[in-house]
């Protein structure tokens, strides 16, 4: 299962252990579609630190430099570089396998050529240095039915004892082999379009804290439930629990269901919602006989109408407004060859003969 970086200062990074996927699989279950469970627990960390001794000891960081580059160019895997043939490359050192791996360097250095690695000289002013020790943090993971999410973290618990170091001081973890091409991926983009950024330095950390975090859980995996994978002894003696690969965690889970907010304005509108009807259906019964046009300016025009009749509402197309009131008479009309409804419109002084009359039941009028 992946983890999730947690950079929590400009110049460091930590890579947090998480809780056993066995846990996290059956807290899933148990989620129903839109919930979630946050769960915060104490747990140990991987983590990386921009070492500044390059300005403020600078002597005694160049022997240091030289010491490792003598020491990594006689080893396998230890002084690494991979081209990414645009002029520039990736280059990991570190000290030779297995030894003490909590002290990294790694830069972005101008591309000597894809079959040679850069001089000391090369790479000395593109290096720069990160401490990598084991740590004690507390992180908040956000866990849903669709995956698993860091939402907050920090890393207050400081470093935890030498035992628990053995993972990164005594292993063997020949990074330069198993990560150069992730290394380039992840930090390629730092050498061209983001030269010079300021997130520069995080990506490092976290680079480097992921590599030495990836390579420790092989140590706690079947493929070296034995012997540690060919560790040293002086690894090799610890169980995992004494090594903290694997440790006791006192989590505090918050479920999280979404429902409807209680609200004393949503109980009132729901209750009013009956009333309402009620007082809607009335007002409709009791205004089913008010004439179309009552002091409202309404005009309604029906299809069929008597297109004579329309010279009454001359300008009311483009103000809207009548100059004065009319009556629209509807008369249905029945005989023996047809059964229609007539309408026209007439002015209040018309002469016309009017009558009420209403429509026959079951007959169907054009």
């Amino acid at each position: 299962m992946d983890t999730t970086f947690f950079c929590y200062t400009i110049e460091s990074a930590a890579v947090l252990d998480i809780l056993q996927p066995s846990y996290l699989s059956a807290a899933q279950t148990l989620l129903a579609g839109g919930e979630s469970w946050n769960i915060t627990a104490p747990v140990s960390a991987t983590v990386a630190t921009f070492n500044q001794s390059k300005t403020r000891d600078p002597v005694n960081y160049a022997l240091d430099f030289d010491s490792r580059c003598s020491d990594a160019r006689a080893s396998s895997g230890a002084y690494t570089q991979m081209s990414m043939i645009n002029e520039w490359s990736v280059v990991l050192l570190s000290h030779p396998s297995p030894s003490d791996q909590s002290l990294q360097y790694i830069g972005l250095t101008l591309d000597p050529s894809i079959e040679h690695k850069p001089s000391r000289s090369e790479f000395f002013p593109y290096a720069q240095a990160y401490d990598v020790t084991r740590q004690r943090c507390q992180g908040t993971w956000s866990i849903t039915r669709g995956g698993i999410q860091l939402v907050d973290g920090s890393c207050d618990g400081g470093v935890l004892p030498p035992d628990e170091q053995e993972v990164i001081v005594h292993d063997s973890l020949f990074l330069g082999v198993w990560y150069m091409s992730s290394l380039v991926e992840f930090l390629g983009p730092s050498a061209t379009a983001r030269n010079g950024s300021d997130w520069t330095g995080p990506y490092m950390a976290t680079g480097v804290a992921a590599m030495v975090w990836s390579k420790n859980t092989v140590l706690n995996s079947p493929i070296s439930q034995d012997d540690f994978f060919g560790a040293p002894k002086e690894l090799a003696r610890l169980a995992a629990e004494e090594a903290g690969l694997i440790f006791p965690v006192n989590d505090t889970a918050k479920h999280t269901r979404p429902t409807l907010r209680k609200s004393g304005l949503l109980y009132l509108l729901l209750a009013i919602q009956p009333v309402l009807m009620i007082i809607l259906l009335g007002l409709m019964a009791a205004l089913r006989s008010t004439p179309v046009d009552n002091d409202f300016g309404l005009i309604s025009m029906l299809s069929g109408i008597d297109r004579d009749s329309l010279d009454t509402l001359a300008g009311a197309a483009l103000s809207g407004e009548l100059s004065r009131s009319v009556k629209l008479v509807i008369r249905p009309i029945q005989d023996d060859r047809k059964c229609v409804v007539e309408y026209h419109v007439a002015l209040p002084s018309s002469t016309a003969v009017l009558k009420n009359d209403r429509l026959t039941r079951r007959i169907i009028y054009d």
